[in-house]
């Protein structure tokens, strides 16, 4: 008998598996007690300048639908693991961006 049976409600299952990934994370990556905080900025801001890195309005609307979602949730996870997912949307339109001008990555 599965003792961990998966729920109906889809909304109970997101939260679930979003509850598991940052347990995982929080496993892996523990909070510094003694780490320097670095600046703040607004989402705003954050979404601005990555759009301004997008090569093309298709990259942009990207940008914009990844950090929709990734606002939606940032309040229920760990900053660090907030910042993972903004460095994987930046890492994303800068690696589209090297594949559309023709450039190999390094």
């Amino acid at each position: 008998m599965d003792q961990n049976p998966q729920p109906q409600n889809p909304l109970v299952a997101r939260a679930l598996a979003l509850r598991a990934d940052v347990e995982r994370f929080e496993g892996r990556w523990r909070p510094m007690a003694d780490a320097e905080r670095c600046l703040a900025f607004s989402w705003e801001e954050l979404e601005r300048q990555l759009v301004e890195l997008a090569p093309s309005d298709l990259q942009a609307e990207l940008v914009h639908r990844l950090l929709a979602r990734t606002k939606v949730y940032a309040q229920l996870k760990p900053p660090e693991m907030v910042l993972r997912e903004i460095l994987c949307v930046a890492a994303l339109v800068l690696e589209d961006s090297n594949l559309d001008s023709g450039s190999t990555p390094s």
